[in-house]
């Protein structure tokens, strides 16, 4: 009796296993109203463009923490996408500072370089992410497509 009980419950579980791995994973994203940091409030609101409210709280989160190049990095996101170029690159030199190899704010540096028609700069910031990234990586590939969308803007 023992035997075809457990083989049931066998072919219950492997029956389950795929059910239970096409669920969808529980998110862990906080939403603005949520009780996270202000870190990750701020990040929930760049995900849905709303980089202006994202900004204050992302200036509390390097206030309270001036060594988080993430931190600086998103600032500077935040800012160049509200179209504030000049504080956005002072934001992503303070993310160099304190990480001369953050690729997210290698490849959002590079970006606004191309929005501010400084192509050869942000070149240098490529030459960079390759060396960083030989293999490849989301940030190089970033930057790769905005320098080619760049470029065929000009022609």
């Amino acid at each position: 009796m023992i035997r075809p009980l457990t083989a049931a419950l066998a072919a219950l579980l492997l029956l389950a296993g795929p059910a239970v791995a096409m669920a969808p994973a529980p998110s862990t994203e906080a939403s603005p109203a949520s009780g996270g940091s202000d870190y990750d409030k701020a990040v929930a609101l760049i995900d849905n463009e709303r980089y202006a409210e994202a900004i204050p709280l992302l200036e509390s989160a390097v206030k309270k923490n001036p060594k988080s190049p993430d931190a600086w990095s998103q600032l500077g996101f935040a800012s160049r996408k509200t179209g504030n170029w000049k504080a956005g690159e002072g934001y992503y030199a303070k993310a160099l500072a304190l990480d001369p190899n953050h690729q997210e704010a290698l490849e959002y540096l590079g970006e606004l370089y191309l929005e501010t028609n400084r192509p050869d700069e942000a070149q240098g910031l490529l030459a960079k992410l390759v060396k960083l990234c030989p293999d490849g990586c989301e940030a190089r590939s970033e930057l790769e497509e905005a320098m080619e969308a760049h470029a065929r803007k000009k022609k």
